[in-house]
């Protein structure tokens, strides 16, 4: 189990002053990298291999959004399940409480196969002594229907990471920006189901499908799908919005 603390810059504020949901994701995205790095699993150390880490589910609830200046502090610790998938938990909160939780589902690839590897034949002593048991549930993430509407994007070259792929953080960003203006204005982004199924690599065009389903509980609910430059499915989200 990995901890540590962070500050919200100002650039990670937004109009209404609270932290923006992108600056929470790269938090975790951080705490994920730095914890792998102490067990010498980062990208960095298993590209030389032929072998990397790839994102497969995601999801995140969002207590409340803290305001500027507030110091997060954020747990992490992981477990293999079924020794292919390598789930990662985060826990956020700061000074007024909690802030957010976050389950993460991985697997290690063979890159030139494409071609996912058992864990432990993979993973440093270190991965394995530190290990939790880890349930992984994922809620499955229906098809958007074909009467969607869509909004494209381009993929900027700052948007690639380490493996030459679409950051997994610029997929959120696109989805969140397909709602209606009035549901990001009225209400907070307080849960994202993600499940990603295929990388987008290099520049190029694409298209988020968007459609929003039945209230449920006072929340406004909708799904999302990213459809690279080639109409191939890359991602599905379910985003859900409280009215504040």
């Amino acid at each position: 189990m990995f901890e540590a603390s962070y500050s919200i810059p100002y650039a990670g504020i937004g109009p209404d002053g609270r932290m923006k949901l992108p600056v929470l994701l790269d938090v975790l995205q951080d705490m994920a990298d730095r914890d792998a790095r102490r067990m010498s699993m980062t990208v960095s150390d298993l590209l030389p291999k032929g072998v990397s880490w790839v994102l497969r589910r995601y999801k995140i609830t969002v207590e409340r959004y803290p305001e500027y200046e507030s110091t997060l502090t954020v747990k992490t610790w992981h477990g293999p399940r079924r020794n292919l998938h390598s789930i990662r938990a985060f826990s956020v909160w700061d000074e007024k409480g909690p802030v957010a939780s976050a389950d993460t589902s991985w697997i290690l690839i063979d890159l030139e196969r494409g071609r996912p590897l058992r864990l432990d034949r993979h993973t440093t002593d270190l991965y394995g002594k530190e290990s939790f048991s880890m349930d992984g549930d994922f809620p499955d993430i229906p098809a958007v229907p074909d009467m969607a509407d869509e909004r494209p994007f381009s993929v900027r070259r700052w948007d690639l990471d380490r493996n030459n792929h679409v950051n997994n953080a610029v997929y959120f960003s696109w989805a969140a920006e397909t709602v209606p203006e009035e549901t990001a204005l009225t209400c907070s982004l307080v849960r994202v189901d993600g499940e990603y199924l295929r990388p987008t690599e290099g520049r190029g065009d694409i298209r988020v499908r968007t459609s929003r389903q039945e209230d449920l509980d006072g929340f406004a609910r909708f799904l999302h799908s990213i459809v690279g430059p080639e109409g191939d499915e890359k991602a599905r989200f379910i985003t859900c919005w409280k009215r504040e």
